[in-house]
């Protein structure tokens, strides 16, 4: 975790506006509850591909079963095979909207421990660049993101076909 921030003082209004969300956080994204902030690339019955609102990279991604799981071993055959079926086509989709170096990928699994406080099962997708660490991450510890969350949300959204094949 970085331990210096960039402070931007005029969000303190939307910040006062801002209600915590109770219940799983994933699950109120796939249910589109009111208070959980929505960055859907893509969504069906079995998973959704979400952006990562706060990511380690440009691109960062997850993957996640609408059904709210804990555990692997609790997904059918038929639902993680689809998961990972999504998966694959997501990496797909990063490497023709981005074209990265490469990508890391990891699941959250297992409870509220496995990562962001978040008792959903949900692979995580990191796509990497060439020199994309600079000053700020090397020096400053604070991480700099080259792109919005709403362009790449556009990016990804103009090549969502992938997904869908």
């Amino acid at each position: 975790m970085y331990k210096n921030y960039l402070w931007a003082t005029q969000r303190a209004h939307y910040n006062k506006k801002a209600q915590p969300y109770e219940g799983c956080l994933l699950c109120g994204v796939a249910q589109n509850a009111k208070g959980v902030i929505k960055k859907i690339v893509y969504q069906d019955k079995k998973v959704m591909v979400i952006l990562n609102v706060f990511p380690y990279n440009t691109g960062h991604v997850q993957v996640v079963p609408i059904r709210h799981v804990e555990n692997l071993e609790d997904l059918s055959d038929e639902e993680r095979n689809y998961l990972f079926t999504m998966v694959n086509k997501t990496i797909m989709l990063l490497k023709k909207t981005f074209n990265p170096a490469g990508i890391n990928m990891g699941m959250n699994i297992g409870g509220d421990v496995s990562g962001a406080s978040i008792a959903h099962i949900h692979v995580q997708i990191v796509p990497r660049y060439k020199r994309d660490i600079g000053f700020m991450e090397a020096l400053a510890d604070t991480r700099v993101m080259s792109k919005s969350l709403d362009d790449i949300l556009k990016q990804l959204k103009k090549n969502v076909d992938v997904l869908k094949k």
